[in-house]
């Protein structure tokens, strides 16, 4: 039995419908607000109910024709039914039950969301009932919202008992805590999930109805609550942040040389300063001597320059030269060397101006200058290219050796994937009765893994699979088994194999599934 029915108004309001159901045969409508508790009533109703009474139940869906609800009535009415979904209701109703009386209850929830001619329909085979020598025990109750439920009821008329429209009151105050602890002891929720804190938040927002309080604590159970967005930040101030982000990194690569460029600076030339002027070469006679005065001159001209540079300078002074001209001349230079022969030397414009920025030259032309102007080039150590081929095989070799592992490595060949599985169609799951239950064997975001797990457990033909959203992301979820309770489920899993036991399986309504599939 229900929770619900351990409460005075909601037992109370339960034996009425019995009652009206029984003798009376009545035209009842069952209103109440979302979330009041109107299908956990019908659920409470329908375990009450004597055996000798036919239940014809249907849940409505904004998307059905009026061809579609009556095809679902009438099959239920009889085995094996011959009728056409075109015809009214009424002339295939009473044709499939003539001369055999019958006593149904025809429960209808969602009423509102199915087409209008369905309540016109079902108020007129109630008044042709009426009409016949022995009449059927017919009892129609609709589950709607209040507003539907009073249009309905004052647009049907010309019936000696008019139609009845009782109220699902919500739960008071007490009624809720009780129901609360009751339901989360009944899906093992651990106390921790629930302080006081959590218990007032659920009730304040519940305002009685106990759909309401199914939901908040099937949230907790699949942590399915909806996350606040988290803040954007403004695009105008994210490019304004990386603008003086850059601007600064600019100043700095400009303000960092600048202030430590000058120090650098001062510390060269303390340094060359203080290094020792390089000893003087003495001359052979053409070419005179090198005096202390000239060697001192030399090395005041040469400040910036190295130990190598000066002893070069030096070694290359030539007594008899005379000083370059102080402007770069755009024509041709063409000067005797007496040293080279009679041989007739071209010096162009960048040479001369070679000469004239580098710091200590002043007369005749270096070593180096010379060998680059006449072609003579040093020549090549032997022993440096000597020791270059070593190293050429070697590297060779080290290619041929790595080539030869990667060759060599082979990648192992990838696993078989197992067989996909394919989804259920909704439209299988929604038929599914709402008060039903079905046990959930495992629910994942990666596909692989479920087809994995089906294909493990051998359960390709038994389960249903379905997507649903799980925190912004595809969740799949595997479900097995339709049951008529929430005792049968948990009956079912305890004769599951100690396998599928490992991942926990719990038994889960159809009405919470068929909300999952809702986009």
């Amino acid at each position: 039995m229900s929770k619900l029915l351990q409460f005075p108004s909601q037992r109370q309001l339960v034996e009425r419908l019995l009652h009206l159901i029984e003798f009376n045969h009545p035209f009842i409508f069952l209103s109440g607000p979302a979330g009041s508790g109107r299908a956990t009533l019908c659920e409470s109703l329908l375990g009450r109910l004597p055996e000798k009474v036919t239940v014809v139940s249907l849940i409505g869906r904004p998307d059905m024709k009026m061809a579609e609800v009556r095809q679902l009535l009438l099959e239920q009415v009889v085995d094996r039914p011959l009728f056409n979904p075109q015809d009214a209701l009424a002339d295939s109703f009473f044709r499939m039950l003539e001369g055999k009386p019958a006593t149904l209850l025809l429960l209808i929830e969602r009423a509102s969301d199915l087409p209008a001619e369905l309540l016109g329909e079902l108020w007129a085979l109630c008044r042709h009932n009426d009409t016949l020598t022995r009449p059927h025990q017919l009892a129609i109750l609709l589950s709607g919202d209040d507003g539907w439920c009073r249009r309905g009821r004052a647009g049907l008329k010309g019936r000696a008992m008019p139609a009845l429209e009782l109220e699902v009151a919500p739960l008071s105050a007490p009624e809720q805590r009780i129901f609360l602890y009751e339901k989360a002891k009944t899906q093992k929720i651990p106390a921790s999930l629930l302080p006081k804190s959590k218990v007032e938040e659920i009730l304040s927002q519940a305002k009685g109805h106990p759909s309401t309080i199914m939901q908040a604590l099937e949230d907790i159970m699949t942590d399915r609550r909806p996350k606040k967005p988290q803040p954007k930040l403004p695009i105008k101030t994210v490019v304004l942040g990386f603008v003086a982000v850059i601007g600064i990194l600019l100043a700095l690569t400009y303000l960092v040389p600048a202030l430590f460029g000058d120090k650098q600076e001062d510390v060269a030339g303390s340094q060359a300063l203080d290094a020792p002027l390089p000893l003087p070469i003495p001359g052979d006679g053409s070419q005179g001597a090198v005096t202390q005065e000239g060697s001192a001159q030399s090395g005041a001209v040469g400040t910036g320059s190295g130990d190598q540079d000066s002893a070069a300078l030096v070694r290359d002074w030539q007594a008899e030269s005379q000083d370059l001209p102080k402007a770069v001349q755009s024509e041709t230079v063409t000067a005797d060397a007496g040293n080279y022969e009679g041989r007739r030397l071209v010096i162009s414009d960048d040479v001369v101006e070679k000469l004239m920025t580098q710091p200590g030259v002043s007369g005749a032309l270096p070593t180096q200058v010379v060998k680059e102007l006449t072609g003579e080039a040093a020549p090549a150590n032997p022993q440096s290219q000597a020791g270059t081929q070593p190293r050429q095989d070697a590297a060779s070799a080290q290619r041929q050796t790595s080539t030869a592992q990667s060759d060599s490595t082979k990648h192992p060949e990838p696993a078989v994937a197992a067989p996909r599985v394919p989804l259920t169609p909704v439209a299988t799951l929604q038929k599914k009765a709402r008060t039903h239950y079905s046990v959930q064997l495992m629910g994942a975001s990666n596909r692989p893994a479920v087809d994995k797990f089906v294909a493990e457990h051998r359960l390709a033909g038994k389960i249903w699979l379905y997507q649903t959203q799980f925190r912004g992301s595809p969740w799949f979820v595997v479900l097995q088994g339709d049951y008529g309770s929430a005792q049968q489920a948990k009956a079912a899993i305890r004769q599951l194999p100690p396998t599928l036991l490992k991942g926990q399986p719990w038994p889960k309504s159809f009405a919470q599934v068929q909300k999952e599939l809702k986009p």
